[in-house]
């Protein structure tokens, strides 16, 4: 099989790919054969018909059949031999079935290529997020609660009733579970903001073009996803109109820079062979932040 790759533009590249030799027509008789026993031909029993006969009567349909099954297997093979990495389905053009050879070429983009320098991803300063609960935010959580329970409770409870009502033995009890509680919901807070400290570091520090084929259809997707959660939240068909495209407009930069992101990602977990079981974000964002300094 020869493979020749055009490089088109940064993430444009097209290949033509000619098959021929021994081990093609082998193939190639095999699976017209295969198709044949499917065909039918006058004067012959469904099965029996020679291939030169097929070919005559039913030539048409045995190319179409054949390059069904052949262009992509042979597709896979040449972009596996030349090493590129295609995000979107090929277009496939230009397509010849000759006697002794097939002849394709395809055309498709691939993923960026990233360079990158161990500085852009280690060592990165981190603001850190203040998570103590302080006694003012238990009190108010408590507040609120003897303000509910007053709605339908005639006279007021005492401190214990109160923690008796939200179903502990105590007040202590009760406070220690707010105060345990607020700290969960500040601590998940820290998490998401020191990790978009990272992701705004990387998408600042390391520039790589994405397809605009691939943002397009994430972008269609967060925003089919946004329209759905409205949805199922009983927003009137009428005001998820109204909001569409205010709606698309701000998931725009969202969908280009969450696709960044993966490539960038995917690029250090390469460099610093990191083995990726499941997800890929958790992964390596662990290990920048294992490597970064707090501030």
């Amino acid at each position: 099989m020869k493979v020749e790759v055009k490089k088109l533009d940064k993430l444009k590249r097209s290949i033509k790919v000619e098959i021929s030799g021994e081990a093609f027509l082998k193939e190639k008789k095999e699976t017209f054969t295969e198709i044949g026993k499917k065909l039918k031909v006058s004067g012959f029993r469904p099965g029996t018909a020679p291939l030169d006969v097929l070919e005559k009567f039913h030539g048409g349909t045995l190319k179409e059949e054949f390059l069904k099954k052949a262009i992509p297997l042979y597709y896979q093979k040449a972009i596996e031999e030349s090493k590129l990495f295609p995000i979107i389905l090929p277009r496939i053009y230009d397509v010849e079935l000759l006697k002794d050879k097939l002849v394709f070429s395809a055309e498709f983009e691939v993923k960026p290529q990233i360079t990158l320098k161990d500085t852009d991803y280690i060592g990165i300063k981190i603001k850190d997020i203040e998570t103590a609960v302080k006694d003012e935010e238990i009190k108010k959580v408590v507040n609120n609660l003897k303000d509910g329970v007053k709605k339908v409770v005639e006279g007021n409870l005492d401190d214990d009733e109160i923690a008796n009502w939200a179903g502990y033995d105590n007040f202590d009890v009760l406070k220690e579970a707010i105060k345990t509680e607020i700290k969960i919901e500040k601590l998940r807070d820290r998490r998401i903001k020191v990790t978009n400290q990272v992701t705004d570091h990387l998408l600042k520090n390391i520039k790589i073009e994405v397809s605009k084929t691939e943002i397009e259809r994430h972008h269609k997707e967060l925003v089919n996803r946004e329209l759905y959660n409205l949805k199922t939240r009983g927003i009137a068909q009428a005001d998820i109109e109204k909001y569409t495209k205010d709606i698309e407009e701000k998931l725009k930069t969202v969908a280009e820079n969450e696709i960044k992101i993966i490539y960038i990602l995917e690029a250090i977990a390469s460099k610093e062979k990191i083995k990726i079981s499941n997800n890929l974000g958790e992964a390596v964002l662990g290990f920048i932040l294992s490597k970064a300094k707090y501030i």
